[in-house]
């Protein structure tokens, strides 16, 4: 075997011998103490929702409300289909849908029903 040949087998043996090394090395150095701290916080959080508009959900279906309560006719109404395709997860819109649900404009009124319906199902 000439020297290049055998140098190069040595330097193949220690880059696998180092990778070996590092596979057996890496799974004992994981978590710290303050990471199982946090994720203890997380699980005690686990069933609690977020308060306030967090969720890209929560800030749609606060826009379609501040719509319904101010804006022209064709906006509220179009605030309302929303809110109706959303179901159930809009129901913090149902006051205003309510009090919209009282409308002078026959469409208003009709769209704010039609929305009631579909997030009380």
């Amino acid at each position: 075997m000439s020297q290049s040949a055998n140098q190069y087998s040595r330097r193949r043996f220690v880059t696998v011998i180092g990778i070996a090394a590092a596979m057996l090395v890496v799974p004992f150095t994981g978590c710290s103490s303050s990471t199982k701290k946090n994720s203890a916080k997380k699980k005690a959080q686990h069933g609690k929702h977020p308060k306030g508009p967090k969720t890209m959900g929560n800030l749609l279906v606060d826009s379609y409300i501040a719509d319904l309560k101010k804006g022209p006719a064709k906006k509220q109404i179009d605030a309302a289909k929303e809110l109706g395709n959303m179901g159930a997860s809009a129901k913090q819109a149902l006051p205003a849908l309510e009090s919209l649900a009282k409308d002078g404009d026959a469409k208003v009124r009709e769209a704010a029903q039609q929305a009631i319906t579909s997030i009380r199902k």
